[in-house]
């Protein structure tokens, strides 16, 4: 299963993905709310962790757009 984690904290980061990773998952990282959309159009992900509070666009902006 591969997962896109979209997370500003570096440390909250490393912790989630190292966790993912031991359990055999492909994580890719984003740190900018603004590159989430093209990074989701371009790419097959079975499923996407979002932080709310990010830097560029906010979480909450980030599902409205992917909504529509």
């Amino acid at each position: 299963m591969r997962i896109l984690l979209v997370e500003d904290d570096d440390m909250i980061a490393e912790a989630v993905t190292l966790a993912l990773r031991d359990h055999a998952y492909a994580v890719d990282r984003i740190a900018n709310g603004l590159a989430v959309s093209g990074t989701l159009q371009d790419s097959d992900y079975q499923a996407v962790l979002l932080d709310l509070g990010l830097p560029g666009r906010d979480g909450l902006e980030v599902l409205r757009r992917l909504r529509l």
